[in-house]
């Protein structure tokens, strides 16, 4: 590994310093894309993202799997690393190989403070990866309640579906009754189905949840009632 990107990596400030005096080059890469200024963003290391982007570090450079400092930085949750890379001009909204952005990093590894921040930079909640989903819709898979009510205030695609015609609310039919309501509440369709068929009320009745069954039938019949 290149000594520069290792010093970034180990949180050696005082080398890092040391080897950009003697001219390293702050954007080289080993080989797996990695520069310096992703290892100390994903590290959390504030005082070398500084050195690094006044040495001129690039923040658009992605490593092989697409992934940027940014990214890197949003899924450890470094608020303050984030901040400084945006100012920097790195897009909040690229996204690596998967399709994945820094807000969906964030929203996947539940850094709720990252998530706000980024909606703030201008985030685009509804995004989907190459599989078709959402922040939102990850986040009701993993039953993150907090997650889900920041992504819906900030506009979230309630009833938006991936490719396999999945919604958030057949992700969250398996998992909490009070997500469930959350996104009912917030205007998700009880009656839409996956491709398969699937919908949220077989999903939920197939992992026994009988409260949500109960739940989605009783929308299902007052929007039937309603017309």
């Amino acid at each position: 590994m290149l000594d520069l990107i290792m010093a970034a990596l180990g949180g050696d400030d005082a080398q890092v310093g040391k080897l950009i005096a003697a001219g390293a080059d702050v954007n080289e890469a080993d080989a797996n894309g990695w520069t310096a200024l992703a290892g100390a963003a994903g590290r959390g290391y504030d005082g070398i993202v500084v050195r690094l982007l006044a040495a001129g570090a690039d923040v658009a450079h992605v490593d092989v799997k697409g992934v940027t400092a940014l990214m890197r930085a949003a899924e450890g949750g470094h608020v303050a690393i984030a901040d400084r890379l945006l100012a920097a001009r790195a897009n909040v909204n690229d996204a690596d190989d998967k399709g994945k952005t820094a807000l969906m990093r964030a929203a996947e590894n539940r850094r709720v403070e990252m998530v706000d921040r980024l909606i703030k930079a201008g985030a685009d909640v509804n995004h989907h990866d190459r599989r078709g989903k959402t922040a939102l819709m990850r986040a009701a898979l993993g039953s993150d309640r907090a997650m889900i009510d920041r992504l819906l205030a900030a506009g979230a695609d309630v009833n938006r579906r991936d490719a396999n015609g999945w919604t958030a609310l057949i992700c969250a039919a398996a998992g909490d009754t009070a997500i469930v309501k959350r996104l009912i509440d917030a205007g998700a369709d009880v009656t839409l189905a996956a491709k398969d068929g699937m919908t949220a009320l077989k999903r939920a009745a197939a992992n026994g949840h009988t409260a949500i069954v109960e739940m989605l039938e009783t929308d299902a019949r007052l929007r039937a009632e309603l017309g």
